[in-house]
């Protein structure tokens, strides 16, 4: 020790003004403060005090807030070479340096690898010396499992993340929010590694969690939490291919938004969108319509009638709405097909593929729709084209039969390629379909 009492009465009271400053948000002063206290430090203290450590700790903090980062590191690195020489490795100083250094790098300094073993070290030192404190644990072990979600090693950030659950269990109990969102942060580890079963079950259990402490009536912070919770189990739902069970979860989650934010509600028009996809993946386009034209209603009447949002739902449901009229054609047509009415069945045919024709031009569809919606329409074109074949060949104008089954094996191949076993089997019947018109030629 080189100093005197008067030096540490000044340190003191720049110390003072420091919190005055940082209080404030004034970095520029605060900084320039503890630069003088620095100062005054290293002239009563040696260069590797412990004071001088907290010193450069805390300008390294206003450096951080400042978003220089490169110089925040330089002082974190100074501070932890004095902590580990004057109190080694085995000291919570120590790790609270550790986990500062790991969370700059996981933060600011993009680089994971460098935070993951920050905060190991951080984390080893706490479990070690102070295991009863569960709040601090809790933390490290949360930056942790960011580090490694980074890194994409989803195995180990589960663990981590499952370690992150126990220790908030034994803070909370069950029934806390806290508690709820680690399940649904382990619930989307286990989706980046397929885990979709797993996955459920962590959903399952905050979902009844979150049941239990959603107020009586109105919405609260727990119901909304409980909504996300739906949605992403019917997410999980569909990734299974689980439609059925997908739908039922969105009709609970619409009917869960009607009764506590309303029917005009913006997020009780998101439900019914999902819910209606819901039907269109199942193919049950009656049922889909409905449901978008719900959404288009409140959309109208929140957002008005030229808004993007609005504007999807609206070209959405005119594409149902042309898919309907097409496959109800088509069925028509199949019918006077059967019953030998070869003029009426290829005019039936005709406006399916006339109706089919006009969806691909709709406008301002939503993708998620489109993604399924022209899959499906190709494949009932392809059909279309193949009937048309057909009722070529029945009225016996061969060539005209070849032409159309082409067009429809160009589709089919297009659409699923040659590997396919609906490809394979018109790919089949096309070369018959062309031998026998040679021969009939010939």
């Amino acid at each position: 020790m080189k100093g005197n009492s008067n030096e540490q009465s000044s340190v003191e009271n720049l110390m003072a003004k420091y919190c005055d400053y940082s209080d404030q948000g004034n970095n520029q002063k605060a900084k320039e403060i503890l630069e003088r206290v620095l100062e005054l430090q290293t002239k009563e203290f040696d260069s590797d005090d412990l004071s001088v450590a907290e010193t450069l700790h805390r300008i390294g903090d206003v450096l951080e807030r400042e978003e220089k980062f490169d110089e925040a590191l330089e002082k974190y690195n100074r501070t932890l070479a004095i902590r580990l020489k004057r109190l080694g490795e085995k000291h919570a100083d120590t790790a609270d340096t550790y986990e500062t250094i790991g969370n700059l790098f996981l933060l600011h300094g993009n680089n994971s690898e460098k935070a993951e073993a920050m905060l190991r070290k951080a984390l080893d030192i706490n479990l070690e010396i102070q295991p009863e404190n569960i709040s601090e644990l809790t933390d490290l072990y949360q930056m942790l499992a960011l580090s490694l979600q980074k890194q994409l090693k989803f195995s180990e950030a589960t663990k981590v993340q499952k370690q992150i659950l126990s220790k908030l269990l034994q803070i909370h109990g069950e029934d806390h929010p806290s508690v709820v969102l680690a399940y649904q942060g382990i619930y989307g580890l286990l989706l980046h590694q397929d885990r979709f079963d797993d996955a459920l079950q962590m959903i399952d259990e905050g979902i009844k969690i979150c049941s239990r402490l959603q107020g009586p009536s109105g919405f609260d912070n727990n119901t909304g939490i409980l909504m996300a919770l739906l949605y992403n189990k019917a997410k999980c739902l569909e990734a299974l291919g689980n439609f059925e069970g997908e739908t039922e979860v969105s009709t609970k989650l619409v009917m869960l938004s009607k009764e506590r934010l309303g029917e005009m509600h913006p997020l009780t028009a998101d439900a019914y969108e999902h819910l209606a996809e819901t039907y269109v993946r199942q193919d049950l386009t009656s049922a889909a319509m409905n449901q978008y034209a719900s959404a288009i209603r409140i959309r109208r009447r929140v957002l008005g009638d030229v808004h993007p949002s609005t504007r999807k739902l609206v070209a959405t449901h005119e594409l149902l709405k042309r898919d309907k009229i097409a496959n109800e054609a088509t069925l028509q047509g199949l019918k006077m097909k059967a019953q030998g009415d070869f003029k009426e069945a290829m005019q039936l045919f005709h406006k399916a593929m006339s109706t089919y024709a006009q969806i691909y031009i709709v406008p301002d569809l939503s993708s998620a729709v489109v993604s399924h919606c022209v899959s499906a329409v190709n494949i009932h074109v392809a059909a279309v084209h193949e009937n048309i074949s057909d009722v070529f060949v029945e009225l016996g104008l061969l060539e005209h039969g070849v032409a159309a089954s082409a067009e429809a094996l160009k589709i089919r191949r297009r659409t699923f390629g040659d590997d396919d076993a609906s490809t394979k089997r018109h790919m089949e019947t096309h070369r018959s379909l062309l031998k026998l018109f040679l021969e009939h030629r010939s």
